[in-house]
């Protein structure tokens, strides 16, 4: 019972708050409490990595960084859903893990066709287009497939 009221107490502080700050979080109430002096981040602005973006290859080969997966470039542009700013879409040669957006597909919109687990989203910084050929491809020519 006594948890039950705890709740319902901090829900009417959390709306009277909400209400007199629209920005306010109960996770950024509870890094202030942790720490007076937090500040959240500044948001990207819109145009975030596009110089980055505009020497991406669409279609071709890459390696994404960190980790070194390599895979094909298949979308270039902003994505809604995501935080603000430019990202590229990799169908990876091996599946993604670790990843939130496996299947190229944010919040309902298909920015490119993959086969689930083989897709990422990446800023263009981590982002190196070249002759970065399937390692796979290369494994099963040599029999160790």
């Amino acid at each position: 019972m006594l948890r039950s009221l705890v709740g319902s107490e901090m829900c009417i502080r959390d709306r009277s708050k909400k209400a007199k700050d629209p920005t306010w979080t109960l996770e950024k109430e509870m890094m202030r409490r942790r720490d007076p002096t937090w500040e959240p981040p500044v948001p990207k602005p819109e145009n975030y990595q596009q110089d980055e973006a505009g020497i991406v290859e669409m279609g071709g080969r890459c390696e994404v960084n960190p980790g070194g997966r390599r895979g094909e470039v298949k979308f270039v542009g902003k994505v809604e859903g995501l935080q603000p700013g430019w990202w590229v879409g990799v169908h990876l040669d091996d599946p993604a893990s670790g990843s939130s957006v496996k299947d190229g597909i944010v919040k309902g919109v298909k920015y490119f066709d993959v086969p689930d687990k083989f897709g990422t989203f990446v800023r263009p910084a981590n982002v190196v287009c070249g002759n970065f050929p399937n390692e796979l491809d290369e494994l099963d020519e040599l029999g160790e497939i």
